[in-house]
């Protein structure tokens, strides 16, 4: 009876999983990255053109080493001055853009340069994944970072799909089988090597393994699991189901940090946090042009910011103008900087003497 069960909670994962990829297959061709894939490869990065991404194991995170003849053989993804990359709906991670020595801009993946493989040629085509064993097609993390308005920012699995944490499981220990697995599939890895977490995601992400000798991911402890009535991303059905199911969501400030200006806080994607000089205490003059240069830190209505280990000092909201709700520290509202493209990055501080990371422990 338990093989039997088994068997049809991986025929419900399938589904789950195949929806949701069929659903981003079906986003607009505008997307500069989208999600593709083939049979013997499954779901993998594609350019607009639907043609197959790689990243280059001799690059760094946003470091490109492949120029002149690379190039040739391994073009990059380029975008114009001022064009923002976007990513398709469902595809959790984050774009960003570097400029490469040549003056072009290059579009990057969760850190990673982009480029196609000149000697494909249709979409589906994967001939430069494992050539020379440092090109590799581009699958989304296991885990990334995904949301909606109503909940704000919580976990996705790689399908875009939202995962929830089980009241009745104890850190560690799942309790959820036979028919409650049906509904809602657990979040599972081949091996603990498989699990792959969007770079700078705040939380610790482990591996444990159930009583039938699957291995399911878990975040700070407790499982992770699907909800077979989520249709698309962005669903969050099953949140607060029964009072014990719930989106896991990362803290929304947490501490990172560089060599440079040692520990600052951090969004829940790891993103260095600002403030700016020229607002007053729980006032936002950020606006038009500056809110797209300096995105505010946002959470969905009703939501209480939460602090990760380490964080002091007060927690707030204000609302803006343009009807968002923003995070505050201290009384100070919170941004991103649209130019910092990885983790640990502070390019926006003491830009025009009027931008500061928020350093740990700062009263402001």
């Amino acid at each position: 009876m338990k093989s039997q069960f088994i068997r049809i909670a991986a025929m419900a994962l399938f589904v789950l999983l195949a929806g949701s990829l069929t659903a981003v297959l079906a986003q607009e061709s505008t997307a500069t990255v989208m999600l593709g894939g083939n049979d013997a490869l499954g779901a993998f990065l594609v350019g607009p053109d639907g043609m197959t991404l790689y990243r280059f194991a001799n690059d760094a995170p946003g470091v490109s080493n492949c120029y002149e003849q690379c190039a040739l053989n391994w073009p990059p993804l380029l975008v114009e001055e001022n064009e923002r990359p976007t990513l398709a709906e469902g595809i959790p991670g984050r774009l960003g853009v570097i400029a490469r020595t040549d003056g072009t801009r290059q579009v990057i993946y969760n850190g990673w340069p982009l480029y196609y493989w000149v000697n494909d040629a249709a979409p589906g085509d994967a001939t430069g994944h494992l050539v020379g064993n440092v090109w590799f097609v581009v699958t989304p993390p296991t885990v990334g970072l995904g949301g909606n308005a109503d909940l704000g920012a919580f976990l996705v699995g790689s399908n875009g799909m939202t995962l929830y944490t089980f009241g009745n499981d104890a850190p560690g220990v799942s309790n959820c089988y036979d028919q409650c697995a049906l509904n809602w599939p657990p979040l599972l890895v081949e091996s603990e090597e498989a699990l792959t977490v969007q770079p700078g995601l705040v939380g610790e992400f482990s591996v444990l393994e159930r009583t039938d000798g699957t291995l399911q991911v878990a975040y700070n402890g407790w499982p992770l699991y699907f909800w077979i009535n989520d249709m698309a991303p962005g669903d969050a059905t099953g949140h607060r189901v029964r009072d014990v199911w719930f989106v896991a969501k990362p803290a929304t400030l947490s501490i990172g940090g560089n060599a440079d200006l040692g520990e600052f806080l951090v969004g829940p994607d790891g993103m260095t946090l600002y403030t700016f000089g020229n607002d007053t205490p729980g006032v936002s003059n950020c606006y038009d042009q500056c809110a797209v240069n300096w995105p505010p830190l946002l959470v969905a209505p009703g939501e209480e910011p939460s602090a990760g280990e380490g964080v002091t000092g007060e927690l707030g909201t204000i609302e803006r103008t343009d009807g968002g709700i923003q995070v505050t520290y201290n009384g100070q509202p919170l941004y991103y900087w649209i130019n910092d493209v990885i983790p640990g990055d502070a390019t926006g501080h003491l830009f025009r003497d009027v931008w500061f990371v928020v350093a740990v422990g700062d009263d402001m």
